[in-house]
């Protein structure tokens, strides 16, 4: 409590005792004025520590309140309790006050220890990111260099969550098959931010929601369900590691499919405090579990749809979906995606940013296939990537989508179920997509959580 003297401005902090004088001009107290004290307004986003995504530094923060146009303006989310785990404040922070929630350094003490057995997966927008923490141009596609890095900090094997993505897409594009047959709309189910973006605000489109898990969490549920079985590996000394440009990742494998993820930016972390040269790195090639080029293209906003188009195109027509039979329109805030099956034209849209997913949705019943992504671009813009200077990044989105789609024309696999470890899997586990035991391993169930709206920001 503060009081002001209105005669000489002397300012008494506390109450004012009977009989007071001011020391200064010895006014009585009668010419003293209670200061009504300002609360403090804060303009930045409530982080709550729990937050398994994001953390944010104290003693860096301004206050500035960029967090929260970020996530207003750019995100679309207006409550301020709300928290996606999406990671996009950490990319407009100026100040460095968020980061990535880092898991890194528990990661290393399992490597460490010789008991346990740590596998990575990595997932396909990290192989175009990580170059922006050594030095290289835009976009540059780094896969090898990865992957060794990976091993040279000690990973026993690197698989490529491309393998997982190919798992997504012949689930995925199963289900829409039985959609299109029932003519119910069918949304993404990749991006978690997304996910749980629409079992808060959007309960309604639960039931057309993909049942499928993403592409690590199909990638970590079958190798703990199948490929350590065959190996007689101990599961409870073998440890997952999802490497990924997504903070929203983070939370999402709080279900218990994969033990760790760690972002684009803390393996720029690891491998500079293991002090390893990443630019003399000699390129290294994953271990025995990886995905076609249709697995890579799920790093950039359209390559999903793309992808289980041409399983859909497969399993409809036993043929090979060919570049010159899609129809590819860049609309004002989405792309349309169009293919002809058999005698069906087949319409899909691929939108990043829940923004633009307000305005789509208004237009929703054109489509039949909708692919979301929380974030600009898709997975290549992800809240766990290196830190890029904010006047550049729409060349570094444009760059890290044009590396990843140019490795879709290089002639490898391009069609998942022409990738000889998918077909080996449902020939000797899986029986089909869709079958019993891959709806036990690879779909799950979402959840409305529209009760909280205003208590979601842990």
């Amino acid at each position: 409590m503060k009081y002001k003297c209105s005669k000489c401005g002397f300012i008494h902090f506390g109450e004012l005792p009977d009989g007071y004088y001011c020391p200064l001009c010895h006014s009585n107290f009668s010419y003293f004025k209670l200061i009504e004290v300002e609360e403090k307004k804060y303009n930045r986003k409530p982080v709550n520590p729990d937050n398994p995504g994001i953390n944010r530094i104290p003693e860096k923060c301004i206050n500035c309140g960029v967090c929260t146009k970020t996530c207003e303006n750019i995100v679309g989310i207006k409550d301020e309790n709300v928290c996606i785990k999406c990671g996009q404040c950490i990319l407009t922070c100026p100040t460095g006050a968020l980061t990535p929630k880092y898991d890194y350094r528990k990661v290393l003490e399992f490597i460490n220890n010789e008991e346990y057995t740590v596998i990575a997966i990595t997932s396909p927008a990290v192989r175009v990111g990580i170059g922006d923490a050594f030095g290289y141009p835009a976009g540059k596609f780094l896969e090898g260099k990865m992957v060794a890095a990976l091993k040279a900090i000690g990973f026993d094997y690197v698989f490529d969550t491309t393998f997982g993505a190919d798992l997504t897409s012949m689930e995925e594009a199963y289900e829409l098959k039985n959609r299109l047959e029932k003519k119910e709309l069918m949304f993404s189910s990749c991006c978690p931010s997304w996910v749980n973006y629409a079992c808060i605000y959007h309960p309604e489109l639960i039931k057309n929601l993909s049942t499928c898990k993403s592409p690590i969490g199909m990638e970590a549920s079958i190798i703990k369900d199948y490929y350590l079985n065959i190996d007689e590996m101990d599961k409870d000394k073998t440890i997952i590691v999802a490497v990924t440009p997504c903070t929203s990742k983070k939370a999402e494998i709080l279900n218990g499919d994969c033990d760790y993820v760690i972002t684009t930016s803390e393996l720029a972390h690891l491998i500079r405090e293991q002090n390893i040269d990443f630019r003399k790195l000699e390129d290294a090639e994953f271990d025995s579990v990886n995905g076609s080029s249709s697995g890579t293209i799920y790093g950039a906003s359209g390559g999903v749809t793309l992808s289980v188009l041409r399983v859909l195109y497969n399993y409809l027509t036993g043929k090979d979906l060919t570049a010159d039979e899609v129809s590819i329109k860049e609309k004002e805030f989405y792309k349309e995606i169009k293919v002809k099956i058999n005698k069906e034209i087949i319409t899909c849209a691929s939108v990043s940013t829940l923004y633009n997913l307000e305005k789509l949705l208004e237009i929703k019943d054109n489509f039949n296939f909708i692919e979301v992504m929380n974030c600009a671009g898709g997975c290549i813009n992800g809240g766990g990537q290196i830190l890029m200077p904010q006047n550049e990044k729409d060349k570094l989105k444009k760059e890290r989508s044009k590396s990843l789609f140019k490795d879709d024309i290089k002639p490898h696999i391009k069609y998942p179920y022409k990738n000889p470890i998918i077909k080996n899997l449902y020939e000797d586990y899986l029986d089909n997509p869709g079958s019993e035991i891959a709806e036990k391993i690879f779909h799950t169930k979402h959840k409305n959580l529209s009760r909280k709206k205003g208590d979601n920001n842990d």
